[in-house]
């Protein structure tokens, strides 16, 4: 599925306090084949997710907001997959 900005845009507006934990998708298992290249990675957090900004991690609702100075989405996820990993 290939997202849109404007598809992007409704993503980020959900509003995490009005969404069941349970109706998002669980990230906590999912692991990543680290000799794929990082935009495999990537598309696989995607295809899991279906929402970049909001997911749930162990039955908790998380939802990831970004400054328009801050670090891209990319690098973002990047950095939590690697934190998951390593167990932060």
């Amino acid at each position: 599925m290939m997202l849109t900005a404007q598809r992007l845009e409704e993503m980020r507006r959900v509003n995490i306090g009005v969404v069941a934990a349970d109706t998002l998708a669980d990230v906590s298992s999912l692991r990543f084949d680290n000799t794929l290249p990082r935009k495999e990675r990537l598309a696989q957090f995607l295809s899991r997710a279906a929402n970049p900004y909001c997911f749930c991690v162990g039955g908790v609702g998380v939802k990831i907001e970004f400054a328009e100075d801050g670090p891209t989405l990319q690098d973002t996820l990047a950095d939590f997959l690697i934190r998951q990993k390593s167990g932060l």
